[in-house]
């Protein structure tokens, strides 16, 4: 009877064992998953502050000081306090942003059917005619030139 107690117990004991067993590999488990995270973590962070303190050596800092320092502060903030913010919202609130984006919309509608390929005709004739007018206003310049060369000027 004795040896059954005893192998009832070692039973249970194993039981028990097989179950901290387990449950001990479940949290080795979620231990190594955390410190995995916390190494990529800290990884992101060392790189992204790694790049921090590149962009800030990049940094003229005695300049960028000398320029604020010639910023006058004082004249600055009395001029923020002269301003009427409510006056500017009423005049924000006042405008009419269905007109606006009905008149972007109908601009928008004949943009669209505007004849590119005529308008850059036009251009380029236009181009033409300026090239033209150039080039006669040059030789009109050149007879000039020419026949004030014969009077001795």
């Amino acid at each position: 009877m004795d040896q059954e107690l005893l192998l009832e117990e070692t039973r249970r004991a194993n039981t028990l064992l097989k179950k901290q067993l387990l449950w001990a590999r479940i949290s080795a488990a979620l231990l190594a998953a955390l410190l995995g995270a916390v190494v990529i973590f800290f990884g992101g962070l060392a790189h992204s502050v790694e790049q921090i303190v590149t962009l800030l050596d990049t940094l003229e800092l005695p300049a960028l000081s000398a320029r604020l320092s010639e910023v006058d502060f004082a004249a600055l903030s009395r001029q923020l306090s002269q301003l009427d913010f409510s006056a500017v919202s009423e005049q924000l609130s006042e405008l009419d942003m269905d007109a606006v984006n009905d008149m972007l919309t109908a601009m928008e509608r004949q943009l669209s059917q505007m004849d590119v390929q005529a308008f850059n005709e036009a251009v380029a004739k236009l181009n033409n005619a300026v090239d033209a007018l150039q080039s006669a206003s040059d030789a009109v310049k050149s007879w000039g030139d020419n026949l004030s060369g014969l009077f001795g000027r």
